[in-house]
This record gives C-alpha cells, structure tokens and sequence, in this order.
C-alpha cells in the first residue's frame, strides 16, 4: 500500500513538473518576444526621433529661407519704388508741365509710360503688403470712422481719376449709421480697391452702387457693380494670392492687376476684425462686394 501510494506521489510530483517546464518554457518564448518587440521599439523610436530632429532642421531652414525671401522682397519693393517714383514724376511733368507742345505720337507714348510705371508702382505696393502682412509687421490702429464721410472722399477720388473716361455713374445711397472701429488708412486702401476694380470691369455708361446695412452690432458696406459677374464656382477663389478667375497674359495685360489686391483686402480687414465676401448671381449679373465691420 505505501509503494501504491508512493508510486502515485512520483507521478503527481512528475506531472507537475512537466507542467511546470512547459510553462516555464512558455514564459521564455513570451519574454524573448517582449525582448524583440521592445528592441524593434526602441529602433523605431530611434528613427522616429532622428526623423524629427530631420523635420525640425529642415522646417528652421524653410523658416530661415522664407524669412530670407520676405527681406529680399521687401528690400526689392523698396529699391524699386524709389525710380518708380521718380519716372512717374518725370513722365507726369513731361506730359502736363512741357515747355515743348507734344506730337500726338509723343503724348501717346508719355500716357502708355505713366500708366506701366502707375502698374508697377502698385504691383511693388502689394509686394510690401504681402510681405508685412505675412510676416506681422503691419501695423492696424483702430478709430472710430465715419463711413458715410470716409465713402464721400473715395466716390470724388474715384470718379474724377478713373470712371469718367468710361462715363460710369457712381450712386452713393447715405443713411444714418454709427460710426465703426477700423484703421482708417488701411480702410480707404481696401476701398478704393474695390470701387477701383468695380470701374475697372463695368462696362460703359454703367452703374456703381455703394450702400449701408446696419445690423446693430456690425455695419455692412456694399458695392455693387454691373460688370460681367462670377460664376458660383470662382467666389472661392477671389480672395486667395494671386487668384485670378482668368488667368491668361491678355486678362493680366488689360485689367493691370497683380491678382494680389483682393487678398491684401481681405488680410487687412480680418486684422481690424471685420469681414469681406463678394457674392453674384452669375455671369454677365454683375457682382456686390460687402464689407462688414464692428460699431464703435
């Protein structure tokens, strides 16, 4: 009986032994695999961080050139404007203060200098804009504005310098509305640009429209043209750099423009936290651009 139950013992002692090497064989595979899972961790995480310190090199370079472009651009706009300046002066004297009478062709030639050199003295402007813009160097201070007042000077500046060769009727509808917070030397460049361009593409004997809408809070400045229109799909693209909704050689030869104007607008008027967006029926309809900025 005590060899039965001392045989019985051994094979109990032996099958838990056998269990016990199987597990124990088990947890090594299991660990060898932890072991490799974390050294291939650990080399990808090397990786990884060697490929962030790749990214954070390579993203301090772009910063460096993109700084480096912005002066080159800046420092460009500025050399260029100053003979810019000088050759628009000189080309406004010989055309209108010549001591010498002018042939036809002479005058002809003087009107096509003034206006390149007028295109490329604002091209170079917009190239400043940009620059400061995207590089937060503009600087916006608020006042309280009177719009009513401040549209006035624009009508009169616009109309005298470029709607009546193409007898183009601007209506300014005034009405009572508050004054609004906004810089008013950027806002009359944001203006002007865009009752420029509504004369700019209004055909002749048209009309131009410039009207308020006071929502209490904001205060709304329309202008609203009879121009060829924008169809649905292109108002996306108007305010972006460069966005030109035609952008062929004979579109920039005969509007002049950089395609840089209505993105300028619309980076300053976000700066004195306001809004701008154009909106049209379609083709051929005309287009309306609305100003929104805060009451005072």
């Amino acid at each position: 009986m005590t060899i039965f139950i001392s045989l019985f013992m051994l094979i109990i002692v032996l099958i838990i032994n056998f269990f016990y090497r199987k597990r124990a064989r088990e947890l090594e595979e299991r660990n060898k695999k932890l072991e490799a899972l974390t050294a291939e961790n650990t080399k990808v995480n090397q990786q990884l961080q060697n490929t962030l310190s790749l990214l954070t090199e390579a993203n301090q370079k772009l910063k460096d050139l993109d700084r480096l472009k912005d002066e080159f651009v800046s420092v460009a706009s500025h050399e260029l404007r100053t003979p810019m300046t000088a050759i628009r002066s000189y080309a406004w004297m010989a055309l209108h203060r010549s001591d010498t009478p002018l042939s036809k062709t002479m005058e002809k030639y003087l009107v096509r200098v003034l206006m390149s050199t007028e295109r490329m003295i604002n091209l170079v402007n917009d190239l400043l804009n940009i620059s400061r813009i995207e590089s937060g160097r503009i600087e916006i201070i608020p006042e309280p504005v009177d719009l009513i007042s401040l549209c006035r000077d624009i009508v009169d500046e616009v109309y005298y310098s470029k709607s009546t060769a193409k007898d183009i009727q601007m209506v300014l509808l005034e009405s009572a509305i508050p004054k609004v917070m906004a810089d008013p030397e950027k806002l009359r460049q944001v203006l002007i640009n865009i009752v420029g361009n509504a004369v700019k593409f209004s055909p002749p004997g048209g009309k131009i429209t410039i009207g308020f809408l006071n929502s209490g809070k904001m205060v709304d400045i329309y202008i609203k043209d009879e121009g060829p229109g924008i169809a649905p799909a292109d108002l996306s693209r108007l305010f972006q750099k460069f966005g030109r909704l035609d952008n062929s050689f004979t579109a920039a030869a005969s509007s002049g423009g950089s395609g840089l104007g209505l993105f300028i607008s619309k980076s300053l008027i976000e700066l004195m936290h306001g809004r701008i967006w154009a909106s049209s029926e379609g083709a051929g309809k005309g287009a309306t651009f609305t100003i929104s900025l805060p009451v005072v």
